[in-house]
């Protein structure tokens, strides 16, 4: 059987990211055989500031995501662009998931090709008020934010969805994004399927 993990970004109780995660993960529930666990930020108990750096306590949400990522074949996750990079909260997750020792490691040379999450896929997809040509201009750091930790622990397989323009006059329709997510989707599907 086939695991995602799929993680929602965003702090908001509502919002695009929102609706985008749970239009996504609907094309999964005609697979049986694909297992989903879902992990909301709003709802993980845990320090984002890691106030000891690596020697932070975990806490059992933390540790019980952490399990269920090593279990997983794709790894979905589905956030606001605010500022040009992931909410603040997010990024603790980050800090907490890629933890040294677990999804890389230094010391016994298990990192970029050789990392412990080496066959698993990423899928990112993010909405930006803006344009994504303004976000590609400063470096994607909303993207890069994810992108280099996942090639640390091994995966090199990150598919990106952005969702641009949400709050300009120049907005695209709300099909034109559905269309995308459910592209994402189908093409996830297709990936865990052959597995």
């Amino acid at each position: 059987m086939a695991k995602v993990v799929a993680i929602i970004g965003d702090p908001r109780e509502k919002g695009t990211s929102r609706d985008l995660f749970q239009k996504y993960l609907a094309f999964f529930q005609e697979h049986p055989t694909i297992e989903v666990k879902i992990y909301d930020i709003r709802e993980l108990a845990f320090d984002p500031n890691l106030p000891e750096g690596y020697r932070t306590e975990q806490t059992p949400e933390i540790i019980a995501l952490k399990n269920d990522v090593r279990s997983a074949d794709l790894l979905l996750f589905s956030y606001p662009v605010w500022w040009f990079n992931v909410p603040a909260v997010l990024k603790g997750v980050i800090d907490h998931l890629f933890w040294r020792g677990e999804s890389y490691s230094f010391k016994d040379k298990k990192y970029f090709l050789t990392g412990p999450w080496r066959k698993k896929r990423a899928r990112l997809i993010y909405t930006i008020g803006g344009m994504e040509i303004q976000h590609r201009l400063f470096g994607r750091p909303a993207l890069t934010a994810l992108r280099y930790p996942l090639w640390m622990s091994g995966v090199f397989s990150v598919k990106v969805t952005s969702i641009d323009r949400l709050d300009l006059s120049i907005r695209r329709t709300d099909n034109y994004y559905n269309k995308k997510v459910t592209h994402a989707a189908k093409k996830d599907i297709q990936f865990l399927l052959k597995k």
